[in-house]
């Protein structure tokens, strides 16, 4: 027996490439969805309670109704926070495990061809760049778990049936409960594993009914929890239905997918990583992707029929896809590569053996074939290499989605953020500019543009920025709350309160508008309703040192000095280096009469800023009162 043909040898080699193959990703930032789905995630911060089973169905779409995911971004989080290594691990690991379950698979699936064919072609789909979408974007965990689980039910079913006995179909149908509360595609698990038992263990749906159909009913059962999850996150927070894009459209722009999908399988070069919301331009556009699936499709069919291992390979391929691939619209995109996750396997493990057959006619085969797998193996780990490097930095990774994809606006406002973030205003201005060019609804970018031109002191252009991006968006509350900022520069203040009230009505919790919109009211010499701001700021945020500052000012100027003094007080407690407030206390403390309290405030305040002559003037006329006491 060759070494490589030893289970512990292959076990080795698969996790080695996966971690060698993905060995300059582990750094890479968090991207996109990452951030709503686990940094501003609030149900993954404890294990118990299990805040994890209920994920946000808003902010965060892509764990909605996906508890089992959303579990292990919890666990991710209660062993390393927000230190992304630990997610990149733990994605590395799931995919190991699911290219180490999909080769036993392989090796047990007697149409395949043999050990060596099997783990070449685990490797193969291991280490393909097509398989970065799914694990090298930490969020993506949904796909390549979901991909494991179903593995993982499909590989129990078979040791199951093969006298495994009752415990691998206990497991099977565990894993697939497992799958469905990881995303919506481990639906075709049952189906898949029905697929398989007719066509290499019972011979037909009647037989494998009759043997196993109470273990096929248990399966077919975990549509009823998923069905639960679907109705009770509502279309998962609206990322799945028909309100963006019709029936028709979509299934025409799947067309393009599938045989784009098909295209970076056999040459995996000029992947992207988000294509935004393309759409068919109709049934004219795709008539050669349509004949060219559906002559697939009719194959599939005709080698199901006569119950032909490649008919049950066609049908794999078909399903997997269906859920996300077919004519249901997915809201938030209509090509997205990390689809391709567990259905790469179905074109890979027939490649690998037609190839194998074909060099079996041949003489030295053994050796081309070897040659040819090594060739293959190093090459496609190269690629993913190369890919992963694209993941680096925000900034690396949506140069290179604009750089394919320019008619993106999504990619255009994310390239935006990323050169912001990378201190290049100008570029980061031009970016949002074309993003607006392509959308010009687009609310983010509408706002960013007002931000930049806010920090520039261009007051007329960030209030019509602003202004657009509430007309984009009305909800916007961080939009309305700079629209007023703008407005109070702009010397309009009445039309600034308008709209600070209005963004506090939208988010009544909001402590930093009831500040601001105070200040502004004592401003406007409503000091009254500016007071009761304040206060009920204080009661929700008792910590917040501009609201006790805010408030001690106001009392001050009032002449209320020993409230004013206990107000002033409050601030030093919560920040002792509050050399504003001390100055202040000790202006109250010397208009009270306490005037040792008030020098020794004035001089801590000047030992810090020896240069306010403001305050050493008054310390001086308190040390002249204090002499002629």
């Amino acid at each position: 027996m060759s070494l490589l043909q030893r289970p512990w040898a292959g076990a080795v080699l698969i996790v080695a490439a996966v971690f060698l193959a993905w060995s300059n990703s582990f750094t890479a930032p968090f991207h996109l969805d990452d951030h709503g789905s686990i940094i501003t995630n609030e149900s993954i911060r404890r294990l118990w309670p299990p805040d994890w089973l209920s994920p946000p169905a808003t902010g965060g779409e892509t764990v909605s109704g996906r508890p089992v995911l959303n579990f292990t971004f919890a666990l991710n989080h209660a062993i390393g926070g927000r230190d992304v290594i630990g997610y990149h691990v733990a994605n590395l690991l799931i995919h190991a495990a699911a290219a180490l379950v999909l080769w036993r698979i392989l090796r047990r699936t007697p149409a395949v061809g043999g050990p060596g064919v099997a783990l070449v072609a685990a490797l193969l789909w291991a280490l393909h760049p097509l398989q970065t979408g799914a694990v090298t974007y930490v969020v993506q965990r949904a796909e390549s778990l979901a991909g494991l689980w179903l593995l993982l039910t499909l590989y129990a079913y078979v040791r199951g049936a093969s006298g495994g006995g009752r415990r691998w179909f206990v497991l099977a149908v565990v894993s697939a409960l497992l799958g469905i509360g990881t995303k919506e595609t481990a639906v075709v698990a049952p189906l898949l594993v029905l697929l398989y038992d007719r066509a290499f263990l019972a011979g037909s749906f009647r037989a494998a009914w009759r043997a196993r159909g109470t273990v096929h009913a248990a399966l077919f059962a975990t549509w009823l929890p998923l069905a639960v999850l679907v109705w009770s996150n509502h279309g998962r927070g609206g990322s799945a239905g028909t309100g963006v894009i019709g029936v028709g459209d979509y299934f025409f722009t799947q067309c393009e997918a599938i045989v784009h999908y098909l295209r970076l399988v056999v040459w995996p070069v000029g992947q992207v990583f988000d294509h935004g919301m393309v759409v068919a331009g109709g049934f004219g556009e795709v008539v050669p992707q349509m004949v060219l699936l559906l002559a697939l499709a009719a194959g599939t069919l005709w080698l199901l029929g006569r119950n032909h291992p490649a008919g049950f390979a066609g049908a794999c391929f078909f399903l997997l896809l269906a859920p996300s691939s077919s004519f249901v619209p997915v809201a938030t995109q209509t090509i997205a590569e990390h689809r391709m996750y567990l259905a790469l396997a179905v074109p890979v493990a027939l490649g690998v053996a037609a190839v194998t057959a074909g060099l079996c006619r041949m003489s030295a085969a053994s050796r081309l074939a070897g040659v040819l797998a090594a060739v293959a193996i190093v090459t496609l780990g190269g690629l993913t290499l190369a890919r992963n490097q694209v993941y680096a930095s925000e900034l690396t990774l949506w140069s290179d989605t604009v750089a394919k994809r320019p008619g993106n606006p999504r990619a255009q406002y994310n390239l935006g953020l990323a050169r912001a973030q990378a201190d290049r205003p100008a570029d980061a201005e031009a970016a949002f500019r074309r993003t607006l060019a392509l959308n010009p609804q687009h609310a983010y970018a509408h706002f960013e543009l007002g931000k930049a031109a806010l920090l520039a002191g261009r007051w007329p252009v960030a209030a019509e920025s602003f202004a657009a991006a509430l007309a984009a968006d009305p909800p916007f509350v961080d939009a309305r709350v700079n629209l007023a900022r703008a407005l109070v520069r702009l010397q309009r203040p009445d039309q600034a309160i308008g709209h600070y009230r209005q963004a506090l009505a939208d988010e009544l919790g909001a402590v930093d508008i009831r500040l601001e919109l105070a200040e502004l009211l004592v401003a406007q010499g409503q000091e009254r309703e500016g007071e009761t701001l304040l206060r009920a700021a204080l009661q929700r945020d008792a910590g917040s040192v501009s609201g006790w500052f805010a408030l001690a000012n106001l009392l001050a100027g009032q002449q209320r000095f020993p409230a004013a003094i206990e107000a002033y007080g409050a601030v030093l407690v919560r920040e002792p280096g509050h050399h504003d407030a001390r100055a202040n206390l000790a202006n109250c403390l010397l208009f009270t009469g306490r005037i040792d309290e008030a020098i020794a405030h004035y001089e801590t305040v000047l030992r810090a800023r020896p240069n306010d002559s403001a305050v050493r003037e008054n310390l001086n006329v308190a040390r002249e009162l204090q002499r002629r006491r």
